[in-house]
């Protein structure tokens, strides 16, 4: 027995029977008459227990009903029960079955009558008068008996309950120990998988870098951890020698700070680097004396990666803002010239000399600079989006004889275009860059293996998705590796890429992904691991027409006449425009401010068409002052005029048409045509609110 021990039963036992005994033992005297009941109480009382009396059979059953004796003394002649009746009775009950009777009679010894109590489960006799040394010693015998089997039981209780207790407590200490060592196992896999390595290093040594790795750490670097506790000097003699100086004079410092961070780069058994920072804190003993450094390295590579692909994209972005700066200054100059130079070449064509060819020479240098101008928009990634109406059926069977020397022998393209395919209104470069890329991402799922590529188009309807609308659904399917739910949740995810180094960018998925949403549809990429990866782009439908041919521009183009408000902050490309303007037989009235064209617009019911340069001083652009005189004029008709790429305007609610300067006179009138939805010419349409690039309103001047 263990835990709570024997010695502690025999002191319970101890306490349970008082100091040194076995308690008291109740005896049972039952006799008819009150005196004989006194005699036998007087003769036992030397025994010092219990002395319980009944003067009826009936009285001694209640009495053994409801607690136990250690010996019945039954008087054999009682009047209403007599003994032999009483010890019949006594025998047939559970509870009182082994009480040991002794039978006092004042008869002569019959032999019958003994021979009968013992029958009846008597233990002895004893014969009146009753000798009181005899009687005690009997009595005395089954008292004695009556303690210790007491205590017995007493004693058989105390260990069931003991081991009880004891089972509880080593079932609670298993339990505790179970959970003590689930922790300890949970927080050494927490330990295991983060990128860390823990050192430590007494005070004034040599640095000698971590002793226990990570396995997440261990695998990137090409290292077991066994090999870092054999070799102490591994770790400090694979760190960048520039970075050593540095380590060096913070662990040197780190008494009087207390702590130390280092950040250097290490050589990884590939020979590549990986970046590390070190935080280092001082241990102390329990008087507060520096005792040893411990440290722990945090592999840090992948954050520094993002944090300069950061740094590179805020850098872009700078650029992109400066290069929008310099294409609306540049192309409101160079929109003079060219409209100039147009003129004049109208105006001289057919007449002899070298100065037609002289100002064609300069026009086409013109439209060089207008095409440099694009270029350096889309270096700053400010390419202009150019949303058209686009066919998928006839731009998918192209793009596909295209891809056939792409995907290889080995992979399959099949494709599937529903008859009557929806229009669509987007960038058709963005759209055909979103083929390819998708198809090559599936190609290279299948390189292995080889498989089968699908592109696939049809019309969704409004009730089948209410959520989209009416639109087309275009998908890439491959057969190839597929991507397990976390990869899939992260494909979209701007530089994650599951490609080695040097063979992805991972930009490839969330340019789809922008241009997606930039065009007010939606994708969603369903794959399995084996199986392969479908990427379903859901793009609204449009009713406009396809982009018509393009409007003759030998001469001015007469039109219906209308009144056109023109504001422009800037004289010279103000006055060519009214010049174009008026030469298409509109009436025009200018501003060169957004407040001076609000009064106007206030005093004149003639206006028709608000035509708005977008960038204005003053701090109310092209859009604001839309809005403003379409809440007076909701009628009024706007075209937006700029030299900033159109994929930075939004446009919400307007009616309006937008034309980037330098702008050529067939697509002026197209967007006047297209502005008062004029049928003389098959026009592009406008495009629909749900196909709009973006989604924000600039307030500011950029546009």
């Amino acid at each position: 027995m263990s835990i709570l021990g024997r010695e502690q039963i025999d002191r319970e036992m101890k306490d349970l029977s008082g100091e040194g005994g076995l308690g008291i033992a109740p005896i049972l005297i039952v006799d008819d008459k009150p005196q004989n009941l006194l005699v036998l109480a007087d003769l036992l009382a030397p025994l010092g227990e219990e002395i319980i009396q009944a003067q009826s059979g009936k009285e001694a059953l209640r009495v053994l009903l409801n607690r136990e004796v250690a010996i019945l003394l039954l008087d054999v002649q009682m009047p209403d029960i007599d003994g032999y009746e009483l010890a019949d009775l006594i025998r047939k009950r559970e509870k009182s079955r082994s009480t040991p009777i002794i039978f006092i009679t004042a008869h002569d010894r019959d032999s019958e009558e003994i021979s009968r109590g013992y029958a009846l489960g008597a233990v002895d006799y004893v014969f009146k008068p009753v000798d009181a040394v005899i009687l005690r010693a009997k009595v005395s015998v089954f008292v004695d008996l009556f303690k210790k089997t007491a205590a017995i039981r007493e004693r058989a209780v105390l260990e069931r309950t003991l081991l009880s207790e004891n089972l509880r407590v080593r079932t609670e200490k298993i339990e505790a120990e179970m959970a003590l060592r689930k922790v300890e196992e949970r927080q050494a896999m927490i330990v295991r998988s983060l990128p860390i390595a823990l050192y430590t290093v007494g005070l004034g040594a040599e640095f000698s870098g971590p002793r226990f790795l990570s396995e997440s750490i261990a695998t990137q670097i090409g290292f077991s951890p066994a090999q870092f506790v054999d070799d102490r000097e591994l770790w400090a003699a694979r760190v960048n020698p520039a970075d050593l100086p540095e380590i060096q004079a913070a662990l040197a410092n780190i008494e009087a700070t207390g702590s130390a961070s280092m950040e250097y780069r290490w050589r990884c058994a590939d020979g590549s680097e990986r970046v590390f920072l070190d935080e280092a804190v001082l241990v102390r003993d329990e008087d507060g004396h520096p005792k040893e450094i411990f440290g722990t390295c945090l592999d840090v590579t992948e954050r520094r990666v993002l944090e300069a692909q950061l740094l590179h994209s805020q850098k872009m972005e700078a650029i992109g803002l400066l290069m929008g700066g310099i294409a609306h200054d540049f192309n409101n100059m160079l929109s003079v010239i060219i409209w100039n130079l147009d003129l004049l070449a109208r105006d001289l064509k057919g007449t002899p000399g070298k100065n037609y060819e002289r100002i064609q020479n300069a026009l086409g240098g013109a439209l060089n600079c207008t095409e440099l101008i694009r270029q350096l928009l889309d270096f700053a990634r400010e390419k202009p989006r150019r949303a058209e109406v686009v066919d998928l059926s006839e731009m998918v069977p192209r793009l596909v004889r295209m891809l056939g020397s792409v995907m290889g022998e080995t992979i399959n393209i099949d494709v599937k275009l529903e008859p009557g395919l929806w229009r669509i209104f987007v960038d058709p470069a963005q759209i055909e860059s979103a083929l390819v890329n998708l198809s090559v991402n599936g190609r290279d799922a299948m390189l292995e293996k080889g498989g089968t590529l699908t592109i696939e188009a049809v019309n969704i309807h409004r009730e089948d998705d209410p959520a989209d609308g009416d639109c087309v659904m275009l998908a890439v399917t491959d057969t190839g590796t597929g991507m397990d739910p976390e990869v899939a949740q992260r494909a979209f995810e701007p530089f994650f890429t599951t490609k080695g180094p040097g063979h992805g960018t991972g930009l490839g998925l969330a340019m789809v992904y922008s241009f997606v949403k930039q065009s007010g549809g939606r994708v969603r990429i369903d794959s399995q691991p084996g199986v392969g990866t479908s990427v379903m782009l859901y793009l609204p439908r449009t009713d406009a027409h396809l982009k018509a041919g393009s409007v003759e521009a030998e001469g001015p183009v007469r039109m219906e006449t209308r009144c056109i408000l023109i504001v422009e902050d800037n004289d010279n490309v103000r006055k060519m425009a009214i010049s174009r303007l008026e030469a298409l037989g509109h009436e025009v009235i200018e501003a060169e401010t957004p407040a001076r064209a609000l009064e106007i617009l206030d005093n004149d019911a003639r206006i028709e068409l608000l035509f708005t340069d977008v960038v204005m001083p003053g701090g109310v652009n092209g859009f604001d002052l839309a809005h403003k005189a379409t809440e007076r004029r909701p009628a009024l008709k706007v075209v937006f005029v700029s030299g900033y790429a159109p994929s930075l305007y939004s446009g919400e609610g307007l009616k309006q048409e937008f034309l980037q300067k330098p702008y050529s006179e067939e697509e002026l009138v197209r967007a006047l045509r297209a502005a008062f939805a004029e049928k003389e010419e098959p026009v592009l349409a406008t495009e629909p609110k749900r196909g709009r690039a973006g989604g924000r309103r600039h307030s500011s001047g950029l546009s």
